[in-house]
């Protein structure tokens, strides 16, 4: 009985000590720095009162090539893949080579890339997610990605040449061979 009850308390710490690593992974809780909008920035891109479709676009458009919101609004020094997977993510990661890595960062602030349909999926429906590091090794960007049929992303931070997150047929191509090629990973 003594052992079983040392071998519950056990397991319960490693569940415990699991799940925490879990959340903190996802969380970015040991390495974040993003730079994100103060709230008054982050309001502008929000509807408000009298607002149509038309007018929250306008004012999107007014800052795609504002750099105080550029994605991800610092220096990137690597970007890692990962696949959203519950728990085995952290271990099966790929790193984006360099020569590909201002290409990519070129792609996340192209327009072109992204169209405005509204996006109606949440971050943990996604196949894959990038996460973006300094020179520091504190990640200062995350780029979430919903292939297939769904052709939607999402980014922390935001940044407006995203639109409202949904990725253009050119977009899609970009970054689905991008992911598929594997002589552009480490």
């Amino acid at each position: 009985m003594k052992r079983f009850k040392i071998l519950l308390l056990i397991l319960v710490v490693l569940g415990a000590l699991l799940g925490f690593w879990y959340w903190a992974d996802k969380q970015d809780y040991f390495q974040a720095d993003y730079k994100n909008l103060s709230a008054a920035q982050q309001q502008v891109f929000e509807w408000q009162d009298g607002d149509d479709a038309e007018k929250l676009m306008q004012r999107y458009r007014q800052h795609f090539l504002d750099s105080l919101y550029a994605f991800p609004r610092q220096n990137v020094a690597k970007v890692k893949l990962f696949r959203n997977t519950p728990m085995i993510s952290a271990l099966t990661s790929k790193t984006l080579k360099e020569d590909y890595m201002d290409g990519f960062i070129q792609f996340c602030n192209d327009t072109t890339n992204f169209h405005w349909g509204e996006t109606t999926w949440q971050r943990n429906e996604s196949e894959y997610y990038c996460r973006l590091y300094n020179a520091e090794n504190k990640v200062v960007g995350k780029l979430y990605f919903c292939l297939g049929d769904c052709g939607m992303t999402s980014s922390i931070p935001f940044s407006p040449a995203m639109k409202f997150g949904g990725l253009s047929g050119k977009g899609i191509n970009y970054i689905t061979q991008l992911i598929g090629d594997n002589s552009k990973w480490e």
